[in-house]
């Protein structure tokens, strides 16, 4: 009864933020529906992953967990647990367990770690514990723990549905990530951890007085970019996404209390994204909750993208990235 599964952050095109008003918050199930593309890294050394390994075993009389050497307890074990008991549930078990994850990049900057770690523990819990759930019903239990972790479950790109139950809150594939012909770098420019969490951040959405505004235009514009991805335009899912990206970051900035997550950096980056633009390479931003920089792009952009982003001031880490692989099993164990 022990299992390693991997998976890696995504990146929303479609953003969401605040969850619906169901009978239990706890569920995190958005407001709207979404849409995002898993990341694959194009270099060695930071792979946008996490792997997690769970061992359920008579021997252990506690539950544990620990992720990158740090023994979890309080509000960070219970979110764990809160995804772990609806499939020990399931599978008719109360036997306790083992874990142990490790993430190759900066948790809690804006760069989906949350989304990686739940979806690997996610798949390789139901995996140790002999379960066979398909892909969308395993995303209704990843987003218990953290919601975007609903679409990195899945290959390519990822449309993520809001309801009002627990079971039609899923995420399915839109297609395989080659179909659409778009790659990204990321630019980082802070790898802190920031002072606001995303979960504690979706709560201030409804007191900000565009939300509502938020909400009404991303539902047209995830259907133009489901359809924009399906006719491989790369052209309009990247004017989407920036677009959606500002309202979503409005928002943010209009709450109470309100929420900056962008630095001097991050507004450098746009504007050098805006210009580059005007100039020709066509490249396209877009911002999670956190400082750092999605630049979409053409893939025979990217090493041009790359050499003028390198040479902004504040830029400390770049990072190629594709569509591509969702979770899945590792025959290699942590522990």
């Amino acid at each position: 009864m022990k299992a390693t599964a991997i998976a890696h952050s995504n990146i929303a095109l479609i953003k969401y933020w605040g969850r619906a008003a169901v009978a239990d918050p706890g569920l995190n199930i958005p407001l709207n529906d979404n849409i995002s593309f898993t990341k694959n890294s194009m270099i060695d050394d930071m792979k946008l992953q996490t792997i997690t390994t769970i061992h359920f075993d008579e021997i252990y009389d506690r539950d544990s967990a620990e992720v990158n050497g740090e023994k979890l307890s309080g509000r960070k074990l219970e979110r764990i647990l809160r995804v772990i008991d609806v499939l020990r549930s399931e599978a008719k078990s109360n036997i306790k367990f083992r874990m142990k994850s490790i993430n190759d990049f900066p948790t809690q900057a804006g760069l989906a770690s949350s989304a990686s770690a739940f979806a690997a523990l996610t798949l390789a819990t139901a995996s140790a514990l002999g379960l066979k759930i398909n892909r969308e019903q395993l995303s209704t239990v990843a987003r218990l723990g953290s919601g975007s972790a609903a679409r990195s479950l899945h290959d390519g790109f990822v449309y993520f549905h809001s309801a009002s139950s627990h079971e039609q809150a899923f995420a399915e594939q839109i297609c395989e990530p080659g179909h659409c012909d778009m790659h990204a770098v990321i630019a980082i420019v802070d790898e802190s951890e920031k002072k606001v969490t995303s979960d504690a951040g979706h709560d201030l959405s409804a007191a900000s007085p565009f939300n509502d505004i938020r909400i009404q235009r991303s539902a047209e514009q995830v259907m133009e970019m489901r359809q924009a991805i399906l006719e491989h335009d790369f052209s309009a899912v990247g004017k989407i996404a920036e677009a959606n990206c500002k309202y979503m970051h409005a928002v943010m900035m209009t709450s109470e209390p309100p929420l900056f997550y962008w630095n001097p950096e991050t507004l450098r980056i746009i504007k050098k994204v805006m210009s580059l633009r005007q100039q020709g390479l066509e490249t396209y931003f877009t911002i999670d909750a956190g400082p750092n920089v999605h630049c979409l792009c053409r893939p025979e952009d990217v090493e041009t993208l790359t050499i003028e982003l390198a040479a902004l001031e504040g830029v400390k880490k770049l990072i190629p990235v594709r569509p591509g692989r969702g979770a899945y099993l590792a025959d290699e164990h942590l522990f």
